[in-house]
């Protein structure tokens, strides 16, 4: 009996410190698991400007980010002011992603409000050539000749006036030579050094004066000419949207560095169906039977540098750069004389001269997505950049036909 009570007893202890030990492990491996589970869990909080950034940021960052899109829906990148609670959050972010290119009016306060913080600031467009905007080209064809016609104008009048002017001295040479010839030469001599002098005196000041008056000129249209001289649509581009992609996946692997394989991958699915879409673009134009669309703002300038396409812009770069009283005119004139069947409106804007040219014109309206931002129906269609796209290819096949 002493002896089974004994291993009774050993038994007994050896099954305690199996247990035991069983327990250690299974707590060794929940606490892994914990870990585990805190790493993949892991995201980075990105913030951005337009929709183009948000979504490739979404497609390259995968599960690994947590993006907001500061222009809420329905807005306007070009006039949005963000609120300071907004401010507080990229501060606190991992990243902000702008444009830039001068699109965002609102980039240089905020980046000033967070430049000390331990926040990662990306220009996406860094990179790119940017094109130039012409102003003229945009609204019509007629502006350039009125202003050559009035210029042509203005020579006529001035040189009726310096021909009458050289008749009028020559004139008076005569008068006063013989005025001198009658009266004492002396006499003659002094009056005819004062009127030299005062003459000249005036003419001097007189060309003074138009000298002046023309450098303003130059100076006026010289600072108009370089109002918003740089399209900043680059997204709007496929290929240019390419390297706002590949600055966002330069980011993410900057920021987290050991996923680096897992964001080039989805950079590389990006690309690839980014060069897909320029080849659908290429062949709507080449197949098109026109080259040019009237639409409400001029934001398509980069489809006229890659494929040819041309646009006659009703309001300027921001859609609340509105057109002059002229330019509306040579906008109607244009449409009528190319016969422009169709008016492209926008997702998220629709100024009122837009519509007053269409009815102008009889034209039908159709609709174009600028891509800025998303309105509710694209939020609840999921649609993302590349859906988009393949809709304003379609829309402009219509409009070209």
């Amino acid at each position: 009996m002493n002896f089974k009570s004994s291993l009774f007893a050993i038994m007994l202890v050896l099954s305690s410190f199996l247990a035991a030990c069983g327990g250690q492990d299974e707590a060794e491996e929940s606490s892994e698991t914990e870990v585990t589970e805190e790493e993949s869990s892991e995201t980075l909080e990105l913030y951005t400007t337009i929709f183009p950034l948000e979504d490739f940021a979404n497609k390259i960052g995968g599960e690994y980010v947590n993006v907001t899109n500061m222009v809420p829906v329905g807005a306007d990148a070009h006039t949005f002011e963000p609120t300071a609670r907004q401010m507080i959050e990229v501060a606190e972010g991992d990243a902000f992603i702008y444009n830039g290119a001068g699109l965002e009016g609102f980039v240089d306060a905020l980046i000033n409000t967070v430049e000390n913080e331990d926040v990662a600031i990306v220009q996406a467009s860094e990179g790119i050539e940017l094109i130039d905007f012409d102003q003229d080209s945009a609204h019509g064809h007629e502006e350039h000749d009125h202003e050559h016609e009035e210029h042509g104008h203005e020579e006529d009048e001035h040189e009726h006036e310096e021909h009458g002017h050289e008749e009028d001295e020559h004139e008076h040479e005569e008068h006063g030579h013989e005025e001198d010839e009658h009266e004492h030469e002396e006499h003659g001599h002094e009056e005819d050094e004062h009127e030299h002098e005062e003459h000249g005196h005036e003419e001097d000041d007189h060309d003074h004066e138009e000298q002046g008056h023309d450098d303003e000129e130059h100076n006026h249209d010289h600072d108009h000419a370089h109002d918003h001289d740089e399209d900043p649509h680059v997204w709007l581009d496929p290929i240019h949207s390419i390297t706002l992609a590949e600055n966002i996946k330069a980011t993410l692997i900057e920021l987290m560095p050991e996923q680096e394989e897992y964001f080039t991958t989805n950079f590389n699915q990006v690309k690839e169906d980014l060069e897909a879409l320029d080849n659908e673009f290429q062949a709507m134009a080449d197949e098109a039977n026109k080259d040019t669309f009237l639409v409400s703002h001029a934001g398509y300038g980069y489809w006229e540098e890659r494929y040819g396409l041309k646009q006659v812009g009703i309001s300027g770069l921001s859609p609340t750069n509105e057109p002059s009283q002229r330019q509306l005119q040579d906008i109607i004139h244009f449409a009528n004389e190319y016969e422009i069947n169709y008016v492209l409106f926008e997702q998220n804007i629709t100024p009122k001269v837009a519509q007053v040219v269409q009815d102008e014109v009889g034209a039908e309206a159709l609709y174009l997505h600028n891509l800025e931002a998303l309105v509710e129906e694209d939020v609840q269609n999921g649609e993302d950049y590349f859906s988009l796209m393949t809709k304003n290819i379609e829309t402009l096949r219509t409009a070209l036909q």
